[in-house]
């Protein structure tokens, strides 16, 4: 039975394709050690196959000898080796601590250069979003912050000053960008490795000052 990836889409950077394993290095779930192609992913997930085949490319994880596992030495089982198993069949991740909603408001310094950063977190399993401050944003990964295995934390420059809309030339180029012009353009960048943003934000012209 083919197992299914933590995410929809992912970019092209993002997966390593082509790999090749002559064993003792990779086994699926049910214990079968692995030998052939596969690939890897940025989330830490390992699969067969050269790249991923819906229905056939399966989850791997890193090799065990079974045949050892339970074997009784000269003062009993080798729980060591249990012990090692039992830990690479299930990933440990500590409970995150959710920051409170992040409440942004333009400084002066953002006002006069003309943007702001906007800080994000992106939960791997579900795509759900976190806009966070920037203190929050630098607690990632640590005791008092999101878990780093389950967020992946982002950020993004958002235009506050200007006109509304690109001001354009004669020819069609741009002259000067739009408030609404420029940050619709970021999301859609940004989309490409992060593709329910543009869902999230649908306000263009959020923050922005007269």
């Amino acid at each position: 039975m083919a197992d299914k990836r933590r995410r929809i889409y992912y970019t092209k950077g993002q997966i390593t394709n082509g790999l090749i394993t002559d064993g003792s290095e990779w086994m699926f779930t049910d214990n079968v050690e692995y030998i052939g192609q596969y690939h890897t992913y940025t989330t830490g997930e390992v699969f067969s196959e050269v790249s991923f085949v819906d229905g056939k490319s399966r989850t791997l994880i890193p090799f065990v000898n079974i045949k050892q596992l339970n074997k009784q030495t000269s003062i009993g089982f080798d729980l060591v080796k249990n012990f090692e198993y039992d830990n690479i069949k299930t990933l440990t991740v500590k409970k995150s601590i959710t920051p409170n909603p992040s409440q942004l408001t333009p400084t002066d310094s953002d006002i006069k250069r003309g943007w702001m950063d906007r800080y994000f977190a992106q939960k791997v399993n579900d795509d759900s979003f976190l806009e966070l401050s920037k203190k929050d944003f630098g607690k990632v990964g640590t005791a008092t912050g999101l878990d780093k295995i389950l967020w992946q934390k982002f950020k993004i420059r958002w235009k506050i000053t200007g006109p509304t809309a690109d001001i354009k030339n004669p020819d069609g180029s741009i002259k000067e960008p739009g408030i609404e012009n420029t940050n619709r353009r970021t999301i859609l960048t940004t989309s490409d490795n992060y593709p329910s943003l543009k869902t999230y934000i649908i306000d263009y012209r959020e923050f922005a000052q007269p």
